[in-house]
């Protein structure tokens, strides 16, 4: 091609662009996405926002052009007179494949992408031979690629992590993270299906990603994720079809036994949380022996507390839920308290000791009727705190924190169960035609209890509190024979109630077991075991 004919192509090519017909780029922008339906492509990826081609399409064709041409002019060219081809009426033809490699990019080209038809040429450069031809093999496609990366990316998906706020609500969280009213309500409802948002509270995170859409914001839901506890995980996405859907990841729990030795070390609940003992396992290991011991008095610094308890953990070691202590052993000083955990043949589940008595009956009233807290005034003549005079104390005090469970001490019927002068709310068992017991100052009743009602003992009865004549949350606790308030730890109550015959023999072949799995747990690490020293 001369010079002057590469100034004629130079100067007419934009002008021959423009010229294109309104009408006809319609045709084709509607036989562009007829096309695109028909092949399930999304308008978005093949074209822009204006409705122009995207360039790695451009492109594409534009390499089609030229290899095909070249494979024109490699048959045809050698043929025929250069004057004979003429791809554009006016224009000298080109006379290789190169040539019209480059008429066609300067053809379909604007001019605001001059600088983009340099860079087509330069990198095809790379895959001429020594004529100045364009190899015809897989090389052509390899170039492409290499110039569609070259391209301006649309903008990727944006990740994003949404916290509920006091006083937001979930619907409110989505749609300032850009969502519209639509997509909120079906995401809303999706979630819907595996979690009640109403147990959602301040702080609460989810992962939000929004993709790139053909929306007003260029924004759309893509996915959600969130976590309502450590065994669940919550998605909402939208399909390959554009429908929203949701599915729920719930972790496996398996069941093991787990031990712990507590060295006593100041108080029981700290030296348990030392030790890493479940706070719901050392409240009921507690409740266990208060048949036994007043942990009031009866503990000292160094003496011991051994756990053998049922856990539910994930594979990763998150512990879910902890289940029956099934063995329990006090250390005091020189004497010990061992309770096992027993089903006899008729049903009935108790804990014994390793002689076989129930340890709910064996030692008459409970001497700690409450789930923990101090005595902090005993049976005797003392110095009133609100009267300010000397006078009979005529039970016990347990101070703890208002709403502490307090229990029945043993098995009985409520004969009364209303507020009753300075005592305020208060509760009053028999056991026997001699023996009750009665609760006072007390926040509130348990479900249930009102007289005539059979309780057991250890159940719970009400919630220590501050009514009455008090000067702050404590249960005031009697004891009364034939109706006279006595000192709790004079009256001594026992029955029979051991294990016999067949019960029995299981029950001593049962222990053995026990034994022998936490001492074999303990020695070869099977069982996981925690100490606080």
């Amino acid at each position: 091609m001369t010079s002057q004919s590469q100034h004629i192509w130079a100067n007419q090519a934009p002008n021959i662009t423009r010229n294109i017909s309104h009408r006809t780029r319609q045709t084709l922008l509607s036989a562009l996405e007829v096309t695109i339906d028909a092949l399930h492509l999304k308008k978005r990826y093949v074209l822009t926002r204006g409705n122009r081609l995207r360039l790695r399409y451009l492109v594409s064709g534009v390499a089609g052009l030229a290899l095909s041409v070249s494979l024109y002019t490699g048959g045809q060219m050698e043929q025929q007179p250069a004057s004979d081809i003429n791809l554009i009426p006016g224009l000298a033809a080109p006379t290789s494949s190169a040539q019209a490699a480059d008429h066609i990019l300067s053809m379909v080209m604007p001019q605001s992408t001059t600088g983009t038809h340099s860079t087509i040429l330069s990198a095809l450069d790379h895959f001429r031979d020594g004529s100045g031809q364009i190899r015809r093999d897989r090389e052509v496609l390899k170039t492409v690629e290499m110039l569609a990366e070259n391209e301006p990316q649309s903008p990727g998906a944006q990740e994003k992590t949404i916290e509920i706020s006091k006083g937001d609500t979930f619907g409110e969280a989505l749609m300032n993270a850009g969502l519209g009213g639509t997509e909120t309500q079906t995401v809303i409802s999706e979630i819907g299906r595996h979690y009640n948002l109403r147990g959602l509270k301040p702080g609460q995170q989810f992962s939000l990603t929004m993709e790139p859409s053909d929306t007003e914001s260029g924004y759309q839901f893509a996915k959600m994720s969130f976590s309502p506890d450590p065994l669940r995980t919550i998605e909402v996405f939208r399909d390959d079809k554009g429908d929203v859907s949701s599915k729920i990841d719930e972790k496996q729990v398996a069941k093991k036994l787990e031990a712990r030795e507590v060295e006593i070390d100041g108080s029981v609940y700290g030296s348990a949380d030392k030790a890493d003992l479940p706070d719901r396992i050392t409240a009921n290991t507690i409740s266990l022996f208060s048949y036994a011991i007043d942990f009031q008095r009866d503990i000292h610094q160094g003496d011991k507390m051994e756990v053998f308890y049922d856990s539910y953990r994930t594979d990763d070691g998150y512990l879910a839920k902890t289940g029956d202590i099934v063995f329990a052993r006090m250390t005091l000083r020189e004497k010990q308290y061992a309770f096992y955990r027993y089903e006899t043949l008729d049903g009935h589940v108790d804990y014994y000791t390793q002689d076989g008595k129930s340890i709910r009956k064996s030692a008459g009233l409970m001497k700690t009727p409450v789930s923990f807290g101090r005595m902090s005034s005993g049976f005797g003549v003392r110095q009133h705190p609100v009267l300010g005079y000397t006078r009979m104390h005529k039970g016990v005090d347990f101070a703890a924190p208002k709403g502490t469970k307090i229990f029945a001490a043993g098995d009985g019927v409520i004969e009364r169960a209303s507020r009753l002068g300075t005592f305020g709310n208060y509760i009053r068992i028999r056991h026997n035609s001699k023996l009750s017991t009665a609760y006072a100052h007390l926040n509130g009743y348990a479900k249930g209890v009102h007289p005539g009602v059979r309780v057991k003992q250890g159940q719970l009865i009400g919630y220590v509190g501050t009514t009455g004549r008090s000067t702050g949350p404590h249960l005031h606790y009697e004891v009364l024979v034939n109706g006279v308030q006595v000192n709790p730890r004079s009256v001594k109550v026992t029955v029979d109630n051991s294990l016999k015959g067949k019960d029995l023999n299981r029950f001593k072949n049962k222990i053995r077991e026990i034994n022998q799995e936490y001492a074999q747990g303990l020695n070869n690490d099977k069982i996981k075991l925690a100490s606080n020293e």
